[in-house]
């Protein structure tokens, strides 16, 4: 099955986030006009390191006589991080996988969730830092309350601290982070566009669908209504088509079709006949008769022997008698006396020019 755009950007999201395990989060640094090179620390997802060589133990160096605890290296949030980051990582692809609009916005929340606790924890971390100050320090500075002085880094931005300022930036791990996480949330976007286009493709198919039913039914049905073939005679109750009189023989009535399905009856194989002597035969493409020996049923005029017999009379006179073979209309003229025709002779007879 072809990977939707959504899908893949919501699998390229979650894979971002590994950059975090080769690329710092967070940088905070300390510039003072003793230091030309301001001092800093990388927070990492599973560290804390120097910026510069020895960074950390001058920072260390210069807390301990304002009374501030020493920077570890490590904290115990340290070691659920990486797991965190890790089972986000596989969840968010599965979701990709997954197809579904719905699990890509959960990633997102869930997201936007762990990084908020993630900056509140950062927050409070800092927030003991600044405040819990040994009371046995060296050096003691007072706010203009008398308070001891804080000396809380600020989140993000600057902060002046004394002759000191602190700068608190994401680094270039938290920028991957943030792309992932608005991967996400466009994949929901683009996943609603194409299930709506989806929606459009199907209903609009669907129409298409509809209306080429509807156009074969049409066709049919025009098909069906000009379909070239006999229809049954209702001897007793339909009339002739040329003399009007109801047709009840059932040996020498016929009937015509034309190239268009139309159907016309005859009481008589005259009547067909002066039918035929005075329209245009090129638009009737079939003609049937009875014939003397089975009789109801209609045969091919065309292949069929005609006898004028006054043996044989007919409903209207002309004592025309048509039969299935040659033999046995020449048999019944052995019997009865007459003349015998073929389709044209007898067409021929009738004056019927073509």
């Amino acid at each position: 099955m072809k990977m939707r755009k959504s899908q893949i950007l919501m699998i390229i999201g979650p894979l971002l986030l590994f950059a975090l395990f080769v690329m710092p989060m967070w940088q905070i640094t300390l510039g003072a006009p003793q230091y030309p090179e301001p001092l800093g620390m990388n927070i990492w997802i599973n560290k804390i390191v120097d910026m510069n060589p020895n960074d950390l133990k001058n920072i260390n160096l210069m807390n301990h006589y304002i009374g501030m605890a020493e920077i570890p290296d490590f904290i115990p949030e340290f070691k659920i991080f990486p797991f965190i980051v890790g089972f986000m990582i596989i969840l968010g692809v599965l979701f990709g996988l997954s197809r579904q609009r719905k699990l890509y916005i959960t990633w997102f929340f869930m997201m936007c969730i762990l990084g908020v606790l993630g900056m509140y924890d950062f927050w409070l971390w800092e927030y003991n830092y600044g405040h819990n100050l040994d009371s046995h320090a060296a050096i003691k500075f007072l706010d203009e309350f008398g308070n001891p002085m804080a000396y809380q880094p600020p989140l993000i931005g600057r902060k002046t601290i004394l002759n000191f300022t602190a700068t608190s930036i994401p680094t270039s791990g938290s920028y991957f982070l943030l792309t992932g996480i608005f991967l996400s949330l466009l994949a929901f976007v683009t996943a609603k566009k194409e299930e709506n286009y989806s929606k459009s493709w199907y209903i609009f198919n669907k129409k298409k669908t509809t209306r080429k039913f509807e156009l074969s039914i049409f066709f049919i049905a025009l098909l069906s209504s000009c379909s070239i073939e006999p229809k049954e005679i209702n001897y007793g109750s339909d009339d002739c088509h040329y003399c009007k009189m109801h047709i009840v023989d059932r040996q020498h009535a016929a009937e015509i079709v034309t190239t268009k399905g139309k159907v016309f009856v005859y009481d008589a194989i005259e009547c067909m006949l002066n039918e035929m002597a005075r329209t245009d035969v090129e638009k009737y493409e079939l003609y049937l008769t009875n014939v003397f020996n089975t009789p109801s049923d209609l045969y091919n005029a065309k292949e069929c022997t005609f006898l004028i017999s006054k043996a044989l009379p007919s409903p209207m006179g002309r004592n025309l008698t048509a039969f299935k073979t040659k033999e046995l209309a020449l048999q019944a003229k052995i019997e009865k006396g007459g003349q015998l025709y073929n389709w044209n002779e007898i067409k021929t007879e009738f004056k019927v020019m073509r």
